[in-house]
């Protein structure tokens, strides 16, 4: 948490660079924080957008993910310190907000999950939610 790192309680943190970065805006030198991304063993790990086959607008929700996605949606991402999905698309096409962009650090080599290693999560989080935290997964 940023107030245990704020109390000096935890001198050392491993997050998402977007959480370190938060973080360090957040704290605005008090104490100063270094954010550092190591330079091997880099896992990286994707939001998933999806719409509820129970959502009372289903097309207010698709609104929604068409801006999530458009550059003007990206960009904001972007501003969160977070890797857009759209990002290699967006600096061949001029759209990256250039600000947002030089305050990322070199991710270069972060490893991602694969479909089948995503497929085999998501099934036993389903199979084992209602068990571990009390609801149902519909």
């Amino acid at each position: 948490k940023t107030a245990n790192v704020a109390s000096g309680e935890t001198p050392i943190r491993i997050a998402w660079t977007y959480n370190g970065l938060a973080d360090k805006d957040k704290l605005a030198g008090n104490p100063p924080i270094d954010v550092v991304v190591p330079a091997s063993g880099r896992f990286g790990g994707m939001y998933v957008q999806a719409i509820s086959a129970y959502a009372p607008h289903p097309n207010a929700a698709k609104l929604w993910m068409d801006f999530l996605y458009s550059d003007q949606g990206q960009n904001l991402w972007l501003k969160g310190y977070c890797n857009p999905i759209r990002y290699d698309a967006m600096v061949k096409a001029g759209t990256v907000d250039s600000a947002a962009q030089a305050k990322l650090p070199d991710t270069a080599g972060t490893q991602l999950p694969t479909l089948d290693q995503i497929t085999k999560a998501s099934d036993l989080i389903t199979k084992n939610w209602a068990s571990q935290v009390g609801a149902t997964v519909k």
